[in-house]
């Protein structure tokens, strides 16, 4: 087993939305997309044949299931601000306040961003700071 080391960097500002939309579009966590960044700018395969044959699998599944039906992993109902409330209001009244579990349950209830992208938890983040956004949640939870 190989050993792993904890590196922190910055990232400029103005590559933040599009690290984080790249990272969200691949279905993966940031660390791996970014291990597969540096493996491939370095021309560094992964030297595990079985883990570069599973990415190659998925890669092909992903692509298959584009083919058919449109993005994988995209919710496929349009922004709805009042459902994507409604889905948040009721998550926290079940007492599961948490950005991760709010954006698995409104992907689950098939809602988009804004932007026509699934939800995580640092676009639910953002989503939830926004103007007014907290005193539409409250409201709705009534």
């Amino acid at each position: 087993m190989s050993k792993s080391l904890s590196v922190t960097f910055r990232v400029p500002a103005e590559l933040v939305e599009s690290f984080t939309n790249a990272v969200s579009e691949s279905g993966t966590d940031k660390t791996a997309w970014l291990v597969d960044a540096i493996r491939h700018k370095l021309s560094q395969p992964d030297s595990n044949p079985d883990h570069r044959m599973i990415a190659l699998v998925e890669r092909m599944e992903t692509a298959a299931a584009a083919l058919i039906g449109g993005k994988q992993g995209i919710p496929p109902h349009p922004y709805n601000e009042t459902a994507v409330l409604q889905v948040v209001a009721d998550t926290i009244k079940q007492g599961l306040d948490n950005g991760r579990v709010i954006a698995q349950r409104i992907n689950e209830a098939g809602y988009q961003t804004r932007a026509g992208k699934a939800w995580d938890k640092d676009i639910y983040s953002a989503w939830k700071r926004q103007k007014d956004t907290a005193t539409k949640i409250a409201a709705v939870a009534g």
